[in-house]
């Protein structure tokens, strides 16, 4: 019996016979396959061109195969290129963009200072000394100091000059400005630097330096700050006439300088002017009754009754140099009243407000002297704070050591010797010639 053999196939991966293909895997099916495989990509409209025009004058028809398979090469060598020229193209996009928006915020933040500046000169005009405090902040930025090369440099200066000297008496701000302080013989003089410098000065540095401040008359006397310094100088020259005109200049100019309305209502109290007193407490009520300046001006010259206004509920905190100005009333008054020990306790508290800076302990110094409290001004020059290493205080020690010269009382008499008067010898017959001569006439 012949028994017929069917094809074999290849077993499988368990050892087992491999089945019959399916008829998609056929040979007829793979021709089919490799013939579509070649002429994968052919068009039909490219082989009509071959078969019709056969070769070309440049020479044979490419196939249409080979043809599309050099495109393709072509357009895989040239995409990297590509991919790099579009990657610079964005990164450069990108670079002209972020340059621009730093540009513009830059531009902006210049102008966004430029405004505040202008705003921080405006209020420090006026003396509003707690908005100047606040903008100058904004101007001076996170920096705890000040850059020389900065443009509202002479600005800032002369505002921290401002707020130290009426505000906080804080030694940082003057340790912060007094690099950039100069005087008329500093090179390169700045206006607004020697007006900053003669604020944080006391009141006879100021008096030696009168010229220069009236050289600069011209340029400031739209000023209220520089008149105030000019009143000051003059005061303690002794020139009340020109130091009140200063001061009435002053108050034209600048009638929120709280500070100065209350020195210049303490200065015409000293000229027993009650008038002018008077005008000065009331324009304080006026424009700030919530102040600490306000409160002591009324307390001080005017009675304590404005002490109980509604105002005064809400009332603002006493800057440091307020307090110095009204623990220095206190002491002095005490040292009228013939309580020492109490007039020493206050005038210490009044030093103590101020951070025991210089020339206010000189300014005190000056003013108890001129109240002719001596005994106050000499316990002054053994606190701790006295400025012993500054000439101005050992001057000031020197002259309060000298005796005063006081006016004898009961001055001797000094009697010059006379002589004896002589025994006049008269002559006999004088007299009876004499009636005889009258008796004739």
């Amino acid at each position: 019996m012949v028994t017929t053999r069917g094809p074999s196939f290849p077993p499988n991966s368990d050892g087992r016979p491999g089945l019959r293909p399916r008829p998609d895997e056929s040979q007829a099916g793979r021709a089919h396959r490799e013939a579509v495989t070649r002429d994968q990509g052919d068009s039909g409209f490219d082989r009509q061109l071959a078969s019709l025009f056969g070769e070309s004058v440049f020479g044979p028809w490419l196939d249409p195969g080979q043809y599309l398979g050099a495109t393709r090469t072509t357009r895989r060598h040239g995409a990297p290129f590509r991919r790099l020229a579009l990657l610079a193209l964005v990164l450069g996009v990108g670079a002209v963009a972020g340059w621009i928006v730093r540009s513009g915020l830059a531009r902006r933040a210049v102008e966004e200072r430029e405004h505040v500046a202008r705003s921080l000169a405006t209020f420090l005009k006026e003396g509003e000394l707690d908005r100047v405090a606040q903008f100058l902040a904004l101007l001076r930025g996170p920096r705890a100091t000040l850059d020389e090369h900065d443009p509202h440099l002479d600005l800032m200066v002369r505002s921290e000059a401002a707020l130290y000297r009426y505000q906080d008496a804080d030694p940082a701000r003057l340790g912060r400005i007094r690099p950039y302080l100069s005087s008329a013989a500093t090179i390169p003089a700045s206006g607004q630097r020697i007006l900053a410098d003669l604020a944080v000065a006391s009141r006879q540095e100021r008096a030696t330096r009168l010229p220069e401040l009236e050289s600069m008359r011209p340029t400031f006397d739209r000023d209220p700050e520089f008149h105030y310094l000019l009143a000051t100088a003059l005061e303690y020259k002794g020139d009340v006439k020109a130091a009140r005109q200063a001061w009435d200049r002053a108050f034209e100019l600048g009638p929120l300088w709280l500070a100065h309305r209350y020195e210049q209502a303490w200065f015409e109290a000293r000229q027993e002017n009650q008038a002018a007193v008077r005008r000065q407490v009331d324009s304080l009520a006026r424009v700030a009754p919530d102040s600490a300046w306000a409160r002591l001006a009324a307390k001080q010259f005017a009675g304590a009754r404005a002490a109980n206004t509604p105002a005064a509920a809400s009332a603002r905190p006493a800057p440091a140099v307020a307090l110095f100005q009204q623990d220095f009333a206190l002491s002095l008054a005490q040292a009228r009243a013939n309580d020492p020990v109490a007039a020493r306790r206050s005038l210490g508290q009044a030093i103590a407000a101020v951070n025991g800076q210089a020339a206010f302990v000189l300014d005190a110094f000056d003013w108890l002297v001129e109240a002719k409290a001596t005994g106050l001004a000499r316990d002054l020059t053994a606190f701790e704070d006295w400025p012993r290493r500054s000439s101005l205080a050992a001057a000031r020690v020197a002259a309060l050591a000298e005796p005063e010269p006081r006016p004898a009382e009961n001055p001797p008499v000094v009697l010059e010797p006379q002589e004896k008067p002589k025994k006049q010898i008269k002559k006999p017959g004088r007299g009876k010639s004499k009636a005889k001569a009258r008796h004739r006439r």
